[in-house]
């Protein structure tokens, strides 16, 4: 029986190797981290990525594990909200815990007896006459080799696989980092469910309810920035970006603000997604933008693809010269929607730059908020479209689809329904 090595127990590891391993394959899932209680930056699942649990059948996961719904999208310039708009019926922007949600999906992948979870780190590729045929890695301080068909990558956006088998990274232009604030203290009950975004003078700031009631906040921050963010009063400062309501909850909780977490934005695509027996997943082969929370969602439809192009071949005991040609299939099927979503986000970051950067447009927006918001409001909302759903239709193949399930893409929503065969 073929053997398949995934590198990275993230979303997109985590959900290939139950996939694969409900099949019937050897799977084993190495990560690098001691355990997954570590900070996760991939929090939201947009419908797409809904859409993807649902065909997994991991939908029911989320029951058992903290969420945060999100039902609302509000965006104020000069503390004017100039887009106000209800999510859409469907499948609903969630926010999860991914500690969690990654607890869980091992725990269901080692249910099958082809699954092995290895904690360890990845130091070297091992090569067959030119073909990846296996890694070695440090576990507990002993070397190990371990022999595989097919090794893949879903280590992130610091991918260590990509380094090892010299798979370039193609970096698009992006002018800013994000600095992560966490505020203990809850929002009052009527905002938890409100996705917000502000921008007051030439700062911009995103706030959220997060899965566990705690304040999410990300400030933009550019790479040319000259002030030292580090020894800043960010309570206050964070408090005049927002509407008064806002000022007023920071205030009120400002010792319990935590220190800022920067994150250094990667963001890109390989042009080459894989070498002979080696295959580059999610943020390893595409990192994104925070934008829209595009990672995780795009990362999990990667899956999908991979699954239906792989598995026949796997469980078949395909040739390695038949396997290396599905990767390059997997990235020729994937590679449109990814570009086609880092282009959207790079026009999000446009338009939020020029607002900020416009004092007159942020002026005329203000002003003209009460006439032009229902419009503004739709136009943005459509906008996200590509974003929220995918600009593909990625359907997992009915062979691997979970028994008693079927799937209807709606023609006016396109999300999936699940319901039991007839």
């Amino acid at each position: 029986m073929t053997k398949t090595v995934i590198v990275g127990a993230g979303p997109t590891g985590a959900a290939l190797a139950y996939l694969l391993a409900r099949q019937g394959l050897e799977v084993t899932l190495i990560e690098a981290a001691p355990d997954f209680e570590r900070l996760f930056r991939g929090e939201g699942l947009m419908p797409s990525g809904l859409d993807a649990l649902v065909q997994m059948d991991l939908q029911s996961l989320l029951d058992q594990i903290p969420t945060q719904t999100i039902q609302r999208w509000e965006m104020l310039v000069e503390g004017c909200p100039v887009v106000q708009i209800d999510e859409p019926a469907g499948l609903q922007t969630t926010i999860v815990s991914q500690p969690a949600f990654l607890k869980a999906v091992v725990a269901k992948a080692q249910q099958y007896p082809g699954f092995r979870f290895m904690q360890g780190s990845v130091q070297a590729l091992i090569y067959q006459q030119e073909r990846v045929a296996g890694v070695r890695g440090n576990q507990a301080g002993a070397m190990q080799e371990i022999a595989a068909d097919l090794v893949i990558g879903t280590d992130g956006r610091g991918s260590t696989l990509r380094r090892l088998a010299d798979l370039r990274l193609q970096r698009r232009d992006y002018d800013s980092n994000l600095l992560w604030f966490r505020l203990p203290a809850p929002l009052p009950v009527p905002q938890r469910s409100i996705f917000y975004g502000f921008i007051r003078g030439s700062e911009s700031l995103g706030a959220y309810s997060s899965w566990d009631g705690s304040l999410k906040l990300a400030y933009i921050l550019p790479r040319d920035t000259a002030f030292d963010w580090k020894n800043l009063d960010w309570p206050t400062r964070l408090a005049a970006i927002g509407p008064d309501w806002f000022a007023t909850h920071l205030q009120t909780h400002a010792a319990a603000l935590e220190a800022p977490v920067l994150l250094n934005v990667l963001f890109g695509c390989c042009p080459r997604w894989f070498r002979p027996g080696l295959l580059l997943l999610g943020d390893a082969a595409h990192p994104m933008a925070p934008i829209r929370a595009q990672g995780i969602n795009l990362a999990l439809r990667d899956v999908i693809v991979a699954v239906n192009q792989l598995a026949p071949l796997l469980k078949a005991n395909g040739t390695a010269s038949a396997i290396d040609q599905a990767l390059a299939q997997i990235q020729a099927e994937r590679e449109p929607e990814i570009r086609r979503a880092q282009t959207l986000q790079q026009h999000e970051q446009g338009q939020a730059n020029l607002i900020a950067q416009q004092p007159l447009l942020r002026q005329a927006l203000r002003l003209a908020a009460p006439l032009t918001r229902p419009l503004i409001s739709r136009r943005w909302l459509s906008r996200q479209k590509d974003l929220r759903y995918g600009a593909s239709l990625v359907r997992l193949a009915p062979d691997f689809a979970p028994d008693g399930l079927k799937f209807r893409m709606q023609v006016d929503n396109p999300t999936l329904d699940a319901a039991p065969s007839a």
